[in-house]
């Protein structure tokens, strides 16, 4: 090993620290004027500019070196060592800018961008935090994790030691608790909004709201807008069960907006137990700044603004479980396994996965088997035995190429990814697969695929993202695919954390890795999240806005039940797409789909969403107005198909 003050040594601090001065320089350029977001678009700067950020960078480079010189001069060549490791993250510095410009890149570039950014810093910040590491690092041992050293007449030295005691006992959990709530709240205004701005959709929150509102009037897990409309039907599409665990929330306000709410705050409490999953393995401090990422973390945000699904639901019962089962509390964790695989029956494979994972790591050997038994069964018996009783699967054909000759099924898909793994690896090497994977894991600093062994957290996600073809849904952070990552990706993260060990080295590694986690959810975030809020976030199908509905969204809203109190209880009504989550009903269906009810309730100029239905139909004179208002119309059939006015 070479001596920090040999020749090659003195060279490198130089050229580190010239490094930094010249990414100060250009973060000094960058701050001025508005040129960086088409610098990186386009490298669009005239010839004097692009010259004047030269010499910028030159001069920061240069009075950086001389500075350094000087000071080797007079304290001696281990400090000019120390100094550029200390300062070795500031050679990032230039780089931020150019991050912040959101329109600057396409997706995939922002991803690869802000992924090496994080990778690269993490590697700096180990540099910086090791300057003055000794060559035999001594071990802290665990019981010290918690301890917090208070040294001179500080702020810290002023507090009795029973409040310091309290607040570094229970602080932090207070901070995620509060968190958890704040984060409920907020979602649950900007999802309204949404809604009352009629940004949500009769696919899928229409729907859901039907499914709800049919169980809750003794019509169990029906769904008219899908015209399953026999009782249990809906078990053809998925097997949500759990709405049943949801029901007595929703009877409190029979509307879709409670769906809204609802999913806001169980999402937002999810952050509970993984923050006390993560203190039984970390600081109190670190567990926090996890669960915090959980609460900022960009997918969970898109999937909230895409109206209402059970994945969702579905992360904070599999966390819940994963704590408990961690905790040994297996009462709790028993009635939260079963909310969890009623959420939906593909919830049940990352469920297995996690069973596995136990057993074979001998962490919780009895407990991981049952968890595997238990949900592969159920995974089997619904998905093989019952739900095919109701009729054909809707959704196969997002795994249309991986479907084998005379298996158009999902035993097909199964098929194909144990016999011919080769091909399946050719359908997962594409650019927008490589960008939706950046986009889970990089705000967690690729921690949770640091360790082969915690790899396996990504396969439940994988399973019904990544090996989908030709089906973008799946791939894109704006809908409900990513939450079959989040419960498993962010314990995955606890753990990578948690096996650097108590060394001063690993604590050194699990800070930088710290760092980088944070510097990846606020550069995503910046990208794709919602916190802060923002004029549009990005989920669905487009981008909507965060704005508060407009007087006109309200006397939309308005008009809207009005004429929707002008259609008899008995009688069958079709919507247009967006007005549908704005009614609840049993005998509603899809104006986009049919026109086989008594009424029908659209937006004039709503398209193929309901109005070039309505339309047709008013021309044949099977249906005439009712009443208008405000571009809405209601129509009403001439004849019932009885022979009578309805």
């Amino acid at each position: 090993m070479l001596s920090p003050v040999s020749p090659a040594a003195v060279l490198r601090a130089l050229a580190l620290l010239g490094a930094c001065g010249a990414s100060l320089g250009l973060l000094v350029q960058e701050l001025q004027g508005d040129w960086v977001g088409d610098f990186v678009r386009a490298n669009a700067l005239s010839l004097p500019n692009r010259r004047r950020l030269l010499l910028t960078m030159a001069t920061g480079a240069a009075l950086a070196v001389t500075g350094s010189l000087a000071l080797a001069w007079r304290r001696g060549l281990l400090a000019l060592r120390r100094v550029s490791q200390v300062t070795a993250p500031a050679v990032l510095v230039g780089l931020v800018p150019p991050l912040l410009h959101r329109g600057a890149w396409d997706p995939l570039n922002a991803a690869v961008a802000i992924t090496l950014f994080v990778l690269l810093l993490e590697r700096l910040v180990r540099v910086a935090l090791t300057a003055d590491a000794p060559a035999t690092p001594p071990v802290w041992p665990a019981q010290l994790r918690d301890r917090t050293r208070v040294q001179g007449p500080g702020l810290l030295a002023r507090i009795p030691p029973r409040v310091r005691t309290t607040l570094r006992t229970y602080g932090p959990a207070m901070i995620v608790v509060a968190a958890a709530i704040g984060y409920g709240i907020y979602m649950s205004v900007f999802t309204l909004r949404m809604h009352g701005r009629f940004q949500t959709y009769g696919y899928d929150l229409g729907q859901y709201d039907n499914i709800f509102w049919s169980t809750l009037h003794g019509r169990p897990l029906r769904c008219a807008p899908l015209n399953l409309t026999a009782n249990w039907s809906e078990l053809r599409n998925h097997a949500e069960l759990s709405v049943f665990a949801l029901l007595p929330f929703y009877a409190l306000r029979p509307r879709a907006d409670t769906l809204l709410i609802m999913q806001s705050v169980i999402l937002g409490l999810g952050a509970i137990p993984l923050y006390r999953l993560s203190a039984r393995r970390l600081r109190r401090r670190y567990a926090c700044v996890l669960a915090l990422a959980y609460l900022l973390y960009p997918p969970m945000h898109g999937l909230q603004f895409y109206d209402f699904h059970f994945q969702p639901i579905a992360v904070t019962f599999v966390l819940l479980v994963i704590d408990f089962v961690d905790d040994r509390r297996y009462l709790p964790m028993a009635i939260c396994l079963v909310v969890a695989l009623g959420c939906r029956e593909d919830i049940s494979v990352g469920l297995t996965v996690l069973g596995v994972f136990l057993a074979l790591s001998g962490h919780r050997f009895r407990a991981g088997l049952i968890i595997a038994a238990i949900s592969g069964t159920y995974f089997v018996v619904i998905r093989f035995v019952v739900m095919p009783r109701f009729g054909a699967w809707y959704f196969q054909d997002i795994y249309k190429d991986l479907l084998p000759e005379g298996a158009r099924n999902f035993g097909g898909v199964i098929a194909t990814l144990v016999s011919n793994p080769a091909y399946v690896l050719t359908t997962l090497v594409t650019p927008e697969k490589l960008r939706y994977a950046l986009q889970i894991l990089a705000p967690l600093a690729l921690l949770p695929i640091r360790r082969a062994y915690l790899a396996v957290s990504i396969v439940p996600g994988s399973i019904f993202t990544l090996l989908t073809t030709k089906y973008g849904p799946t791939v894109d952070i704006g809908f409900q695919y990513s939450a079959h990552f989040m419960p498993y990706v962010f314990p995955a993260t606890a753990l990578a954390l948690a096996s650097y060990g108590d060394t001063q080295l690993g604590v050194v590694q699990r800070r930088a890795a710290l760092t980088a986690l944070i510097a990846g959810t606020v550069l995503t975030g910046v990208f794709w999240g919602a916190i802060p809020p923002r004029e549009t976030i990005h989920g669905g199908f487009i981008d909507l806005s965060m704005m508060a509905p407009t007087a006109a969204d309200r006397q939309r809203h308005q008009d809207l039940q009005d004429l929707h109190s002008l259609v008899p209880p008995q009688a069958s009504l079709a919507v247009s797409e967006e007005e549908m989550p704005h009614i609840s009903r049993l005998d509603m269906f899809s104006l986009r789909d049919t026109t086989d009810a008594d009424y029908l309730l659209y937006r004039q100029g709503s398209g193929f969403y309901g109005s070039n239905n309505g339309e047709r139909v008013l021309a044949t004179g099977e249906f005439e107005k009712v009443t208008e208002r405000g571009g809405l119309v209601l129509l009403r059939r001439r004849e019932s198909r009885a022979g009578t006015t309805p």
